[in-house]
């Protein structure tokens, strides 16, 4: 099968899915496609200088993408980015969209800098999945206000019965969700500064910093609200965690029964990995690139796909390939450069979600009984408070069994290799949440 997943190359017209950051994900109804937004990329040391205004991609199937350009209009760009008498904003963060009773919803971000509390999330409404997109007005401001409050970004909209819901915020005073008025999108009480409440905030001893790029989706099959979440070092260590509730509003809780809201992190589902890898899909590697693992997945969104009636998970990751790796000493951290949209199957195991360890590639998850598997294989593990990089271990049929029932097994395309695999993904009753790999005989 096809490798569309390709690295080490930087071109977004000829690789759309590269520079993808804090990528969301909508079906269209109208056009019968897929639309994906996200965060404004400036780089143009690889020849992407895009103007300011929410990228997006198109795609047909889920696999292959077409980038479409920018959606906001001129206006709403300029709109967008004045802070008064302080710098405009340089670029727009963390957009989701989606189609509500004949009109496309953007919801969108703009902070006054890196790293400041000081944002606004700001609808905007178009007639057209490809913009252009015109302000309604401003959901969410946490101009003015300092670290202890919400950050007025990263928006998500979830609804509950006759309820609509935007969940938002990041790290300072974690994550926020508040009421919205169905008919315009904007705040139920039509107060922008108005910030609803708190359903996930970092425990004071948490080695790792977060929360944020959070999304919740219900699913009716299990009856319960997930909510999605990162921590970590977006550069490197990035995560993405999931609690749940009955109830939009939470609370949210882990496996353990522990608070999100200052008592717990969440179930780790994705952190940083690397499988082995004999041939990478990559365009080129006379760079010096070589293969170096999947770092800092996340900030990502569920996504229900209506046609095929399968859950998704839709993230950024950055390749970890040692030619994209830069210090920075101020920050005594380290980030690598090059990103890209990953979309993953997303399954249930005993009312709590998984990944599948593959990217998508329109696989029809073949389901594989585990007495079937008799090779080695891969496997690896995420553990909860270490986010460091994770390599797969060898490990025997005799080793997943173990597992029972407490994890799926399904055929899939190899993202490291060429070729069909048989792929595990499951979760014990600790909440350790395990990836297997192993071959086809």
């Amino acid at each position: 099968m096809e490798r569309t997943l390709l690295l080490n190359y930087t071109d977004i017209r000829s690789n759309p899915i590269v520079w993808s950051h804090d990528p969301s994900m909508m079906w269209d109804p109208v056009s019968k496609k897929y639309y994906s937004y996200s965060t404004d990329v400036y780089r143009p040391e690889f020849g992407l200088c895009e103007k300011r205004g929410i990228p997006v991609r198109s795609s047909d199937d889920l696999v292959h993408f077409k980038y479409e350009g920018t959606v906001l209009s001129k206006n709403a760009s300029k709109e967008g980015a004045d802070n008064g008498s302080v710098p405009e904003t340089e670029g727009f963060w963390a957009p989701f969209a989606e189609y509500v009773e004949g009109e496309y919803r953007l919801y969108y971000s703009a902070t006054r800098a890196f790293g400041s509390s000081e944002s606004r999330i700001w609808l905007a409404v178009s007639d057209n999945p490809t913009g252009p997109f015109e302000n309604r007005g401003v959901v969410v401001d946490t101009w003015g206000t300092d670290n202890t409050y919400p950050n007025g970004i990263d928006p998500h909209i979830v609804r509950e019965k006759e309820r609509c819901y935007l969940v938002y915020g990041s790290f300072f005073g974690g994550i926020y969700i508040k009421e919205l008025d169905e008919a315009t999108g904007l705040s139920k009480d039509g107060n922008a500064k108005s910030l609803g409440t708190c359903i996930s905030k970092k425990p004071i001893d948490s080695p790792i910093d977060g929360p944020e790029g959070a999304a919740v989706i219900y699913v009716p099959e299990t009856e319960y609200f997930y909510l999605f979440q990162s921590y970590g070092w977006l550069g490197d260590t990035y995560d993405i965690r999931v609690g749940r509730s009955r109830s939009a509003v939470g609370p949210y809780v882990d496996m353990k029964g522990q608070n999100l809201a200052g008592e717990a992190l969440g179930v780790k589902l994705a952190g940083s990995y690397q499988f082995c890898s004999k041939n990478p899909n990559v365009k080129e590697n006379g760079n010096g690139w070589e293969w170096g693992g999947i770092r800092g997945p996340g900030h990502g969104v569920p996504f229900y796909d209506p046609q095929s009636k399968r859950y998704f998970f839709v993230h950024h990751f950055r390749d970890g390939a040692s030619v994209n790796y830069h210090y920075d000493e101020e920050e005594n951290r380290a980030s690598y450069e090059v990103h890209y949209m990953m979309i993953r199957p997303m399954f249930f195991v005993n009312d709590w979600p998984v990944f599948g360890p593959e990217p998508y590639q329109g696989e029809q998850f073949e389901p594989i009984s585990l007495e079937r598997i008799t090779t080695t294989g891969e496997c690896l593990t995420f553990i909860d408070r270490d986010n460091s990089m994770v390599i797969s271990k060898e490990i025997s049929s005799e080793d997943i069994m173990k597992y029972g029932k407490n994890c799926i097994v399904y055929k899939c395309t190899d993202f490291e290799n060429d070729g069909e695999i048989v792929a595990v993904t499951g979760i014990d009753d600790s909440g350790l949440v395990y990836w297997g790999k192993f071959s086809i005989l």
